[in-house]
């Protein structure tokens, strides 16, 4: 029986294929995980020589804690793990990396960054949301959206998008210092609610966290105290 050479060819290819699919997604998957091993390896060493606790696993409990924080309502499969905790009698600090799926299909994207959370019964702030001004809330801006802007400092205003649940006590919080504060910083987002302020870098996981943990307790404003 003769067998079409190009029948023959196809079959083959239908057999390789799906193999070749599958060993490229598994190498993806080993680097990644490997990379990710290395990553907190990494990280609770730093944490170790800090001397800061260090938790590797995934922490539910602070996931929840935080779920109303825009951050944290953003995709699916959310994750906050590699958890360096500082110990400050007067609040909760931790700094720690969130992981989120979006899309569907070829579309799908893992995202991964360094974030900081403040958690404190002595914060005394306003709810608000900050973040680095760009093209489409410009346009917002000019369609009504909310911006708040203090005309007296105007390399922040130009710098940032600040919305808040109440604009006045918006304006009474951010006073001179804080402005000052977030004016020098680069592509920084601050959220803030009951207790708890969030602070990161979008889209940036941070390498060396002994960096970012100096840098943040040391400079970074954590609220008004009662």
């Amino acid at each position: 029986m003769l067998v079409n050479k190009g029948t023959i060819i196809v079959q083959m290819l239908e057999l390789i294929f799906p193999a070749v699919i599958i060993a490229i997604f598994g190498a993806i998957f080993f680097i990644s995980r490997r990379r990710e091993k290395a990553r907190t390896e990494k990280l609770a060493t730093i944490s170790q020589e800090l001397g800061y606790p260090f938790q590797a696993a995934m922490d539910p409990e602070r996931l929840e804690r935080l779920v109303a924080f825009p951050l944290m309502n953003i995709g699916r499969g959310k994750k906050i793990e590699n958890v360096i905790s500082v110990d400050c009698p007067s609040a909760d600090i931790a700094i720690f990396d969130y992981r989120y799926v979006t899309g569907h299909g070829k579309s799908r994207r893992v995202l991964r960054q360094t974030a900081m959370s403040v958690e404190s019964t002595g914060l005394v702030h306003p709810v608000f949301n900050l973040r680095p001004e760009g093209f489409w809330s410009k346009v917002g801006s000019v369609f009504g959206g909310q911006d708040i802007d203090f005309v007296e400092h105007p390399s922040f205003s130009e710098k940032y998008v600040l919305k808040g649940e109440s604009e006045e006590e918006v304006r009474i919080y951010m006073d001179t210092i804080l402005l000052d504060f977030f004016a020098v910083q680069d592509n920084i987002c601050c959220e803030a609610r009951e207790g708890t302020i969030l602070y990161y870098h979008r889209y940036t996981r941070v390498a060396r966290r002994e960096i970012l943990i100096c840098k943040a307790l040391t400079r970074f404003p954590k609220g008004k105290k009662n």
